[in-house]
């Protein structure tokens, strides 16, 4: 089992900016939630979840195939509104949330695959897929493939 660390991440900027995304711990559902607490109000971090979930303990009679394990991942980046002091009292407004960007990976994982070929790969299948061409277009620039 794997000891809770930060997860540090390059942004997309012109020049990269690392952040770090310090462990929350787990919410009541079993999901590990990490934040990157530089934003002026916490309404406004970004936030990384990460669950496993497994299968229960296997009877007389389980067969394999329908023992599955599931990893999910998500990147949540909430953006908040412009605001401004044009307020009658002068008092800047409470921040607010815009909109929020997420990505949703899940990994679904028969308990009888293989570290060494079947999880490796398939891990590394998503690596290189976000950062295929084709996928980086349909997610930043919203364009279909045709």
């Amino acid at each position: 089992m794997p000891a809770v660390a930060a997860i540090v991440l390059a942004d997309a900027q012109t020049t990269p900016v690392n952040h770090t995304f310090a462990p929350l711990g787990p919410d009541l559902n079993g999901v590990w939630w990490f934040e990157d607490p530089t934003v002026a109000n916490t309404i406004g971090n970004q936030r990384i979840s990460i669950q496993l979930t497994r299968p229960g303990a296997p009877s007389a009679g389980d067969d394999s195939s329908k023992r599955i394990c599931r990893v999910k991942i998500g990147i949540h980046l909430p953006i908040l509104e412009t605001l401004s002091n044009s307020t009658v009292s002068g008092i800047l407004p409470a921040p607010t949330v815009s909109y929020v960007c997420r990505a949703m990976m899940e990994f679904i994982l028969p308990e009888r695959s293989l570290k060494a070929f079947d999880r490796q790969t398939l891990r590394k299948y998503s690596q290189n897929l976000l950062a295929n061409a084709l996928v980086t277009s349909v997610i930043e620039d919203l364009q279909n493939i045709y």
